[in-house]
């Protein structure tokens, strides 16, 4: 008996047509994967709106630190603990307890690592090795970079729906191995200010945002402090260096 096999051209048209099928259904698969993953950094920005609302309800609505040292333990980081023998390691290897961190009971425990962060269009560098949080938290508001200066007081803010106490946060890393001035990296960073560059609009050239009045939204991106050393990466600020624009 024959047995019957294909041709190479029926091969060839056979292979032809998986091509174009990949090609029409690959834009559609990613499309869905990447709109998926903005539901979950949305879901985070308004737990984290919503968690930071209450905290202030139940702590005289003065704002966390942005970090402190705890003794023995390491450093209390707004976003959780970082033991000791992390801090010594390298990045991409750290490790940290979100469950020790000033939110911990405020944000439930949906919570999960931003996977939008992924999407900026340059290669990324991990700090810690469990996922990426991709926000940075308002330093103005928490004692600085240090955690040493005065906290606000939320009644201190002249108009709090319009005051960003979190946004998607990220900077340009042409520094640390395997980062290079050749090799512009995007890594996570955890806190905004009035002098850094490090808010990252990366929902289709937006921040998103939680504000002081328990909301959460975007915001644009002022062009002129776009980091070139990245472009495609959208980092940058919402205001010149040294204005406290929706920070203070």
């Amino acid at each position: 008996m024959r047995r019957a096999a294909f041709s190479l051209v029926e091969l060839l048209v056979a292979i032809g047509v998986i091509v174009v099928l990949l090609a029409v259904a690959a834009p559609a698969v990613w499309g869905a994967y990447k709109t998926s993953s903005l539901a979950v950094s949305a879901n985070n920005i308004r737990q984290l709106a919503a968690g930071s609302a209450a905290y202030l309800g139940d702590n005289n609505f003065v704002f966390w630190k942005y970090r402190e040292g705890v003794p023995r333990q390491g450093v209390r980081w707004w976003f959780g603990l970082e033991p000791s023998a992390s801090l010594s390691a390298s990045e991409g290897n750290r490790t940290f307890d979100p469950l020790k961190g000033p939110l911990s009971g405020y944000v439930p425990a949906g919570f999960r690592p931003d996977p939008s962060f992924g999407f900026s269009g340059k290669p990324f560098k991990p700090k810690y090795k469990f996922g990426y949080i991709g926000l940075g938290y308002n330093v103005l508001l928490g004692g600085g970079w240090t955690g040493f200066s005065p906290l606000v007081r939320y009644w201190e803010l002249q108009n709090p729906a319009e005051i960003v106490v979190f946004a998607t946060s990220a900077q340009v890393n042409t520094f640390q191995r395997p980062a290079s001035s050749r090799n512009p990296m995007v890594e996570e960073f955890y806190g905004i200010d009035d002098r850094e560059v490090t808010v990252h609009f990366r929902n289709n050239g937006q921040a998103m945002v939680a504000f002081a009045n328990g909301s959460a939204g975007f915001l644009p991106m002022d062009e002129s402090t776009l980091d070139r050393r990245a472009p495609n990466a959208q980092v940058g600020r919402f205001a010149p260096k040294g204005s406290t624009k929706y920070l203070r």
